[in-house]
């Protein structure tokens, strides 16, 4: 397909920075490709060129389609892998060692927990998820311990804080470990404070561009600054209307900014959109019109009107659950592929009655978002003992796995050997090494015959899978061999339950080793290592047959249907209750809802409840400003529209009612009679039920 002329103006953009507003469906992927092709077709060399993403897919997508242009291989891939190629090079700059681990997430967790107890403190799961996730937040603020001066945390949480913080960094240190947040964090660290390796990296990528622009958060910003400080050939690609993950840390002022933190900055706006009709088109763009932080810009299609949305407010959420099944079955009817059909809704938790309709009308689903094949207890077993045969300083890897299978090293046995590593300031391999030679005693600890035992198996089996690496075997026989020698399949046979599953897993993740080799054409055990760390629990999905999929509007980017529903289109829902307050949190509730509109191609349903069960209680609820934001012209609503303040409205059974007599009741029965509308209704403090003619009684919600 040739470039429309806008597309063309970007990829011929040469020196100096400029950023390209892509709206949706405007195939700006394939701008940064072609802009990266056309890189190379004027000579510039292929290793002077760095293309940053935000998800592992992304990369090896634009890296696949550059190689299948050019034949050429570019540096494409995420801000943490970059940081983590960066500090493997150049580390020992700013006095770490460059044999580092990359710590995932309960890797982080388990570290903090040590020093909870090294300090005294009550490892409570709250207050361990809440201080990692303060440690995490900080560090992408660039905040070292010392800098954290004004606290959200209330003063004894705020001392507990930077204890936490403190000793965690030095424990980090000590085991020879970086957690995620570490990578970016030290990288813009070695930038700013080795004038060296700034120059080096500067020199060494001469064009940087970054796809998504708008996700960035302070620490990847002040590293992209770093990078282009010299030359600034910086091509970035992204959307202000598309920004929705500031809970993430993402921050829209560095894409709005861009001219300002680059003067003489050119702008491009991709608005022709390949994905969506323009009745749609137009819908979204008349309601994300309403916020004041974006650039102005409109996406319009040369695919024809097609349908106008379609809005329906339904009388409860079963209601709205079963017109979105009918609807999803009329589709089918019509040859539409369940594959290209998708719920998105506001919160997790708005999942279940839609799945409990989709279970009755035997609609396979999927819900995205689930465990990623890398975070499931299995895999991150194996991969923590390989990293026992790369490193003798991971206690948290040690800790994992030395009673896979049990060996009688428990907790308390674990403090002691912890305590005499830091005591000796030996590693804790050279330790239980120490150990094992000295027939179980060393320094004041004794163990037992059979943890000596259990200690001396272990390292039996760490010792093969370091011969097995020095002799070169490959990365598949190395884990198939570390399976076996650890007699872990034994282990997960403890669950009789789960084996199968768990086992076919271990089977898949020799297959990706295998698959990893060729593709990568090494044999490196670091390396891999290294690229699983670093694997986004979004990258991986389930792969089943054709099924309707469900997920969070934030799990929706970057995706499209050609049925999409958005459901749950109520005040206190979307926008969500957090955001009323808020401004800014209200405009990017708006963009949420904006990037839902945006993923659908043909067919776009929003839809909502009159009421709906709320802590088990029925709630009047009130439709969504944004449904009133919309263009009129570009919609249809139901023939009867909804009125949530009608005097006269009908009560629904099971809305909680008022009565200035009889008090609080439940709507049991609705009926008509020569009266008009009546009710029975159940008077908890009366105990009894009364039959109540409604324009009489006039009953409120409560």
């Amino acid at each position: 397909m040739q470039l429309n002329e806008t597309q063309q103006l970007a990829v011929d953009h040469i020196e100096g920075p400029l950023l390209v507003l892509a709206g949706a469906g405007s195939g700006k992927t394939r701008i940064v490709t072609q802009r990266i092709v056309r890189l190379l077709d004027i000579g510039v060399p292929a290793s002077e060129i760095l293309a940053l993403t935000f998800t592992n897919k992304a990369a090896d997508e634009m890296r696949y389609r550059i190689k299948k242009s050019s034949n050429q291989n570019v540096l494409t891939c995420t801000f943490h892998a970059l940081s983590a190629k960066i500090l493997r090079e150049s580390i020992h700059e700013i006095g770490f060692q460059n044999n580092f681990t990359i710590y995932d997430e309960e890797d982080s967790r388990n570290l903090i927990k040590s020093c909870f107890k090294i300090l005294g403190k009550k490892d409570e799961k709250s207050s361990v998820r809440s201080i990692k996730q303060a440690i995490s937040q900080a560090k992408n603020e660039l905040q070292k311990p010392s800098d954290l001066k004004d606290p959200a945390f209330f003063s004894q949480e705020f001392t507990l804080l930077k204890e936490v913080y403190t000793l965690y960094q030095q424990k980090l240190k000590e085991y020879n470990a970086l957690d995620f947040d570490d990578l970016l964090f030290l990288c813009v660290h070695l930038l700013r404070n080795s004038e060296k390796a700034r120059d080096h990296y500067q020199k060494r990528w001469n064009f940087v561009l970054i796809d998504e622009y708008q996700d960035t958060n302070t620490a990847q910003y002040v590293l992209t600054r770093l990078l282009v400080d010299k030359h600034e050939n910086l091509f970035v690609v992204g959307d202000p209307d598309q920004s929705i993950y500031s809970w993430r840390g993402a921050n829209i002022s560095n894409i709005l900014n861009f001219e300002e933190d680059f003067p003489g900055a050119k702008v491009v706006k991709l608005e022709q959109n390949y994905r969506s009709s323009n009745h749609i088109l137009s819908a979204a763009n008349s309601l994300i019109k309403q916020n004041k932080s974006r650039y102005e810009k409109n996406l319009w299609s040369a695919l024809g009107d097609g349908e106008k949305v379609q809005i329906n407010i339904c009388e409860n959420e079963h209601e709205e659950a079963q017109f979105v099944m009918n609807t999803i079955m009329d589709h089918e009817m019509k040859q539409v592929s369940l594959d290209h059909m998708v719920i998105f809704y506001r919160t997790n938790s708005q999942s279940r009655v839609f799945e409990d309709f989709l279970l009755k009308e035997r609609i396979p689903y999927i819900i995205i978002g689930g465990i990623s094949f890398y975070q499931r207890r299995e895999i991150k077993d194996m991969l923590a003992l390989l990293r026992m045969a790369i490193t003798d300083t991971d206690f948290i890897s040690f800790a994992r796995t030395i009673n896979l299978p049990k060996r009688g090293i428990g907790p308390t046995t674990l403090g002691k050997l912890r305590d005499l590593a830091e005591k000796t300031l030996l590693p804790i391999c050279q330790v239980c090494k120490k150990l094992i030679d000295n027939k179980g005693m060393y320094e004041g600890v004794k163990l037992s015959a059979k943890q000596l035992a259990g200690i001396t198996e272990y390292f039996g089996v760490i010792q093969q899978i370091k011969t097995n690496v020095q002799m070169g075997k490959t990365l598949k026989e190395i884990l198939k061999e570390a399976i076996e020698s650890s007699k872990y399949l034994q282990h997960l046979k403890e669950d009789k339950e789960t084996f199968d599953d768990r086992k076919s897993n271990l089977d898949e993740l020799i297959s990706k080793a295998a698959e990893w080799q060729v593709e990568r054409d090494s044999s490196s055990l670091v390396l891999f290592l290294e690229e699983l760390s670093l694997k986004s629990s979004t990258d991986d999905h389930y792969k089943m047959n054709e099924c309707v999929k469900l997920m969070t509007l934030h799990n929706g980017k970057g995706l499209e249907f050609d049925v999409t529903f958005i459901v749950g289109l109520e005040e206190d829902l979307l926008p969500h209750i957090n955001s009323k307050d808020d401004a800014e949190s209200l405009e990017e509730e708006r963009r949420l809802c904006y990037v839902g509109m945006t993923r659908a191609k043909k067919n776009l349903y929003m839809t909502g409840s009159k009421y709906r069960l709320i802590w088990g209680t029925p709630r009047m609820m009130h439709p969504s400003r944004f449904l009133d934001e919309i263009d009129s012209n570009h919609i249809n609503w139901p023939d009867q529209e909804y009125t949530f303040d009608d005097p006269n409205l009908e009560f629904s059974v099971g809305m909680l009612v008022f009565h200035k007599d009889f008090g609080k009741g439940v709507v049991k029965k609705s009926y008509s009679t020569s009266l008009g509308i009546t009710y029975d209704v159940f008077f908890h403090d009366l105990h009894t039920t009364k039959s109540l003619v409604g324009k009489f009684a006039k009953l409120k919600l409560v």
